[in-house]
Parts: structure tokens; sequence; C-alpha cells
């Protein structure tokens, strides 16, 4: 099942040339997180949303609903995961994936207060501990995530970042697609972003 996601991950990746991006998938344990209620949670008023708008603005956060959850997409990541991690928290599964063009890749997953973290293409290094230890609640793809990683013996298997999008997508259910992509999205200017209270 991993393979055929991957794949479709991967060929959407090449076709799209997608360099510099970040996603977020923020899912409640019950009820429905809305595009109003998220903007609370990132410390902007609801009124700040600027309506549908184009998803691809540099200046802007896109947000949009995703079943019972809410989805951002921001194609110039500059130090804007401290806003969407405000998404995460008890009650709530967050992943948060995020690619330079230096080819840097970050992955964060929160589950309630257990966190997990991927660096990619060195994976961090914290003395006398396996570095998938940092895995948390990432770790049942420990196996997908490390084939990754070039080794001394051999080079990566798959896609970093098709690894990571495939696993918010087994997780979460939210497929990240050109639809969900270049779909209309409530948009909010970075601009508007307050420290929470």
């Amino acid at each position: 099942m991993f393979d055929e996601i991957v794949a479709r991950y991967d060929e959407m990746l090449e076709r799209l040339c997608l360099d510099t991006f970040a996603y977020t998938v923020t899912i409640p344990d019950s009820g429905v997180l809305t595009i109003e209620d998220a903007m609370r949670r990132l410390g902007a008023a609801p009124a700040a949303v600027r309506g549908l708008g184009e998803p691809h603005d540099s200046d802007r956060l896109s947000l949009c609903q995703a079943g019972s959850g809410v989805v951002t997409l921001d194609w110039y990541p500059v130090e804007r995961q401290e806003i969407t991690d405000r998404l995460a928290g008890d009650g709530f599964r967050h992943w948060y994936l995020c690619s330079d063009i230096e080819g840097n890749t970050i992955m964060y997953a929160r589950y309630g207060e257990a966190e997990g973290y991927l660096e990619h293409p060195e994976p961090g290094y914290i003395p006398f501990t396996p570095w998938t230890d940092r895995f948390g609640p990432l770790s049942p793809y420990t196996e997908l995530l490390v084939s990754g990683y070039d080794s001394e013996e051999a080079e990566a298997q798959v896609d970093i970042i098709a690894a990571c999008l495939t696993v918010i997508e087994m997780e979460s259910g939210v497929c990240l697609g050109e639809d969900l992509m270049d779909g209309p999205h409530s948009v909010v200017s970075i601009s508007v972003w307050k420290r929470p209270a």
C-alpha cells in the first residue's frame, strides 16, 4: 500500500517541481476544526481571512477545510512553523512538512503531547540515542522514513518528501493533490499574526 502512495507523490513532485513549500494538516480528536477556529488558534481574528484567493501568494497563508480538519499551505515558508504549530495541542493530531530550495526537509508531528521530528538530509544527532528515537508518533513508519536517507551502503530508496506525504496521508486521511493545492483557499496575510495570549 505504501508503494502506491509513494509512487503517486513521486510522480506529482516530479511533475510540479515543488521546491519550496510548507504543508500542515490538523485533525481534532473529536468534532470539527473550522477555518474560523483555526484562525483563532493561530492568533488571528477570523475576520482577517480575505475570503477565497490564490494559494501561491508569498505573503499569505492558505487555509482550507479538509474533512473535520484544516490544511495550511505556504509556498514561501520562511520561519513560519512557529505560526502553524499553534494549531497543535491537546485534542489534536498535527503534521507539519516543510521543504526548502536547498533540499532540506523537516517533518514534525504532534499527537496531543506526544511529538515526533524528522530532519533531512542529516537526521539530527542526540548523543547515545538512535536518531530514529525522535520519531515519536511517527515510529510505526520508521522503515519507510529511514528508506528516504542515503547510507554508507546505499542511496535512498524513496524520496523523503514523498515518504513524509505518505505518512501524513496514512495517518490523517488527507491527500495532498493538485485539487487541494490549486483549488480555492481562504487566505490570510502573514502581517496579521499576533502572539497568542
